[in-house]
């Protein structure tokens, strides 16, 4: 990611560390920037909304309570800390090109950004696969039905998946590489050829 105070930063534990004293030209023009600005903050408020009723309409009607909504109900919920903490704070990079929130916060966002996306796409995986024994085993599913012990287990066993596939790279990656995979102005490029390797394979 990109900062606009270079100078501030270390010069040891860096991976490909290119620093440049110039400012740098913004990426767009000012009515572009304005469009894709209010364009992203409608994207990121209609996330945070809908998502929003989702888990309230859980909450409210007790008839929704049961094994395939469980499924939703952590789908939604990912998806609203996606709008609510990840976007919001990726919105002025993406409009800017430089990162003006420092090295932590950026980590930290890189952090909630692969745990919350990932547990994201994992939950629609396990809906998907809750749709499909629906049909093929129909009378036991619906057996099934009243115990949700099982889907509390299973949502909680998404998040510790999501979490154990990209965070600890995120989090340890500067004490077995020797530097940090956030570089300002950019991202180490080992990391991110590990990153990218663990989505291929996915």
């Amino acid at each position: 990611m990109h900062n606009g105070t270079a100078e501030a930063l270390p010069a040891t534990g860096m991976c490909n560390r290119t620093v440049s004293s110039q400012p740098s030209n913004p990426p767009f023009s000012l009515g572009v920037l304005v469009l894709l600005a209010v364009l992203m903050v409608l994207l990121a408020l209609v996330t945070i909304l809908g998502n929003a009723l989702v888990i309230l309409a859980f909450i409210l009607d007790r008839n929704l309570r049961h094994r395939s909504n469980y499924f939703f109900l952590n789908l939604a919920i990912s998806d609203f800390a996606v709008g609510a903490f990840c976007m919001p704070l990726y919105i002025p990079y993406s409009l800017t090109g430089k990162w003006q929130l420092g090295r932590s916060v950026c980590k930290f966002w890189l952090l909630m950004d692969y745990l919350l996306c990932t547990a994201s796409v994992f939950n629609i995986v396990l809906i998907s696969y809750d749709r499909f024994l629906s049909v093929t085993k129909a009378v036991s599913y619906r057996v099934q039905q009243g115990a949700a012990s099982s889907p509390v287990v299973k949502m909680a066993a998404i998040w510790v998946l999501a979490f154990l596939l990209y965070c600890p790279a995120v989090l340890f990656w500067e004490h077995v590489a020797g530097c940090s995979p956030v570089v300002i102005p950019k991202w180490s490029t080992a990391f991110l050829h590990i990153i990218t390797l663990e989505h291929m394979y996915l």
